[in-house]
């Protein structure tokens, strides 16, 4: 299973899609404003780090802005409930993944919810032959034997 960046953010829309179904939720490409309620779903800067040889971990921090109908502090801090729960594991590829590092502030009327998630992946092999072509060569070495008479 190849674990790619967009698939991860597929992941985290869906799991927001599941758990609030009558709010939209849009990508950090957001151009136009929308009547409340609704999420934008922002990845920060994604870290992809050499493990050991083909073997990376790759984090993947999300911050998840809700903004409120009704603009109150209740609301966000009930959906900041809500949204610990539904992003503690997203699904990817069929696998489940946690979410690390949960925390959120109400900041601009909005409520900023962030969550990491940590993934391992591995380098594909390269396709090449183990071994590559072997030109053989031979020479016959005659030894002339010497009879003595």
């Amino acid at each position: 299973m190849q674990v790619t960046i967009n698939g991860v953010r597929h992941a985290v829309h869906e799991a927001l899609r599941e758990t609030f179904p009558l709010i939209p939720v849009f990508s950090e490409e957001i151009e136009q404003t929308h009547d409340p309620p609704y999420f934008v779903v922002r990845l920060l800067e994604p870290v992809h780090t050499r493990e050991l040889g083909r073997r990376y971990r790759r984090d993947h921090p999300f911050v998840v802005r809700y903004f409120s109908a009704e603009r109150s502090s209740e609301d966000m801090y009930s959906v900041a409930e809500q949204l610990t729960s539904a992003l503690k594991w997203i699904t990817i590829g069929g696998s489940p993944w946690p979410g690390q590092g949960m925390s959120f502030q109400i900041t601009d009327a909005a409520l900023q919810f962030m969550v990491t998630y940590r993934l391992l992946v591995w380098e594909q092999q390269p396709d090449e032959p183990k071994m590559q072509h072997l030109k053989q060569e031979g020479n016959a070495n005659e030894q002339k034997s010497r009879t003595s008479g």
